[in-house]
């Protein structure tokens, strides 16, 4: 599986990543190129290099949708953080392999890597969930 996602991700190195703002694709003139450190003439991937003049719409998008954000329960936000954990678990090689490139890691590192950030979403989204009921047990002692 890991020699079938190194090829997958192999057939992508070089490509281009937009930025998102507010939903929207965006490009810049200046870009970043991630560089694969055990082989520097290989470009792992062109990513925009976002500037002053992108500060202003990020933070307009952010504060749009903050009121909506702000009225989710702490079991929505959990959910959402317990899903990301579910994809890079189902796509766990390709993301291994992706740190091949990126940053020389060995198979066993890469995997280890992907290992705790699939176990510290897990972990941010029970301790949300765990301080909301802590929260809400405390708020019920004030009032009665």
């Amino acid at each position: 599986m890991m020699r079938a996602a190194i090829d997958k991700v192999r057939a992508e190195l070089g490509c281009e990543y937009d930025m998102v703002i507010g939903g929207k694709r965006r490009r810049t003139v200046e870009k970043i190129r991630s560089i694969n450190p055990a082989k520097p003439s290989q470009v792992v991937g062109v990513h925009q290099n976002a500037g002053s003049a992108e500060v202003e719409p990020a933070m307009q998008a952010a504060l749009a949708a903050f009121p909506a954000w702000s009225r989710r329960t702490p079991e929505e936000r959990a959910s959402f953080v317990f899903h990301v954990a579910d994809i890079i678990r189902e796509r766990r090689f390709e993301f291994c392999a992706w740190l091949v490139f990126e940053v020389s890691k060995n198979w066993g590192e890469a995997d280890a890597d992907i290992a705790e950030t699939i176990d510290f979403c897990e972990l941010y989204a029970r301790e949300a969930l765990r301080m909301a009921h802590v929260g809400n047990a405390h708020a019920a002692s004030r009032r009665a």
